[in-house]
């Protein structure tokens, strides 16, 4: 097996390839009320023999799933290079709801980027967190009481994850891009996590935050009365590989019994809003008669609920503000209209002696239009914006003048231009 990433830092989006050279037969458990997938059927229908080259992940909801064409593509690119001119690539495929109301760009992975991603595959890693298709994954709006910006802000980012065992000659490995309506749960029963952009202390366990979550009167955002017309937010896509020969009903009920546990991890889950797709491949390399179908299914329901712990970045702790006034010359500096992807502006200006902004437009769930913002010095271009949420506010130059801004510089950044240039 190779492993592949490619990331377009623009969206931020990105795509995650599981390539293997020598054919991986493939079975699917799909749990999910939306589910967007790329050949899905044609592993249920118990085919004794390696069908399947490849299994992508890909961010950019539907629009994703292109990146499946582009590493068919490439497969077959490579393929003919080798002489092999009717090879047709087997290539599964399922995708996150990355867009929406997360960020303000729309680019999406593409024919490029799988391409990208299969060509820098290799064996021996797995970039954790907020990499690959799990670039922009967060999970659990499900217990966010209301959707102001103030209160989004509790709704953590997640990504992807992996964790691997073997177990006398079995190689079991799980791998999962956790983008859930529902939230991370522990072993010890705890979410793992309860913020968006910095480490904070104990969070709840799951029957406190179900009850907290019961006594608020507010609209959550994670109850949006969805009606079916389009794509969902929220979804968790995973693969267990495996080198141990499996028959096809075996590998079937591996996929089942394996996704049925992740209901341990992620709470709720596989709900009408989400997406849940898992594909159980294996090599069918080695017999061992010591690890049966069921066991292999227990460790590897283990090893999916490690993977989906592991998909939650580390985060740092509050920053520390800078206790150093601004100038007027150097508010003046500041001062300007900043323009995200999709047209909303964010306005900077001075008053009562410090930054402030209002933005203009759909601020997603970073800003509500029109309201009033205080921008907290942080070091000399860098600011907290003061809510709960602690997004952060980089003022970009080019030589000496200001061209723009970064939202959350980092793994999850988006920019905008100043809309008079710089100065």
């Amino acid at each position: 097996m190779r492993i592949g990433v490619a990331e377009y830092d623009e969206g931020p989006t990105g795509t995650t390839v599981f390539y293997f050279p020598n054919g991986v037969k493939a079975a699917a458990d799909v749990r999910g009320g939306a589910p967007g997938t790329l050949n899905t059927d044609a592993v249920r229908l118990g085919y004794e023999y390696r069908m399947m080259q490849a299994v992508v992940f890909s961010g950019g909801s539907w629009y994703g799933l292109s990146a499946a064409t582009g590493v068919a593509n490439e497969l077959k690119a490579m393929r003919a290079e080798q002489g092999d001119h009717d090879f047709v690539a087997g290539v599964l495929a399922a995708i996150i709801f990355d867009v929406g109301n997360r960020r303000f760009t729309r680019v999406t992975p593409d024919d490029r980027l799988g391409r990208a991603a299969l060509r820098a595959s290799r064996e021996g890693w797995f970039p954790l967190g907020a990499r690959g298709a799990g670039r922009f994954a967060m999970q659990g709006v499900f217990f966010i009481d209301g959707d102001r910006s103030d209160t989004a802000g509790s709704w953590p980012h997640s990504g992807q994850g992996g964790a691997f065992r073997q177990v006398g000659p079995t190689k079991i490995a799980a791998f999962a891009v956790v983008n859930a309506l529902g939230a991370v749960v522990r072993r010890d029963g705890r979410l793992l996590r309860c913020g968006r952009n910095l480490a904070t202390g104990a969070c709840p366990t799951i029957s406190e935050a179900l009850q907290q979550r019961m006594a608020g009167t507010r609209r959550r955002a994670g109850d949006d009365g969805h009606d079916g017309a389009g794509p969902t937010g929220h979804t968790t896509i995973t693969l267990i590989a495996t080198n141990q020969k499996l028959p096809h009903w075996a590998l079937q009920r591996l996929a089942v019994q394996v996704h049925t546990s992740m209901a341990r991890a992620i709470q709720p889950f596989a709900t009408e809003q989400d997406g849940d797709v898992l594909y159980a491949v294996t090599t069918d390399e080695i017999d061992n008669p010591a690890l049966s179908p069921r066991a292999l299914g227990a460790v590897a329901s283990e090893l999916a609920w490690d993977a989906v712990l592991e998909s939650v970045p580390e985060l740092t702790e509050a920053p520390r503000r800078d206790p150093v006034q601004l100038t007027r010359e150097r508010q003046r500096e500041l001062e300007g209209a900043y323009e995200f992807p999709g047209g909303g502006i964010l306005t900077v200006a001075a008053g009562s002696g410090r930054l402030g902004a209002r933005f203009q437009g759909n601020g997603r769930i970073y800003f509500d239009a029109g309201r009033l913002y205080g921008l907290l010095p942080l070091g000399p271009d860098l600011f907290l914006v003061d809510t709960p949420a602690q997004d952060v506010i980089r003022f970009d130059r080019q030589a000496t003048l200001i061209v723009g801004i970064t939202l959350n510089p980092g793994a999850w950044s988006q920019r905008a231009r100043r809309r008079d240039g710089g100065r």
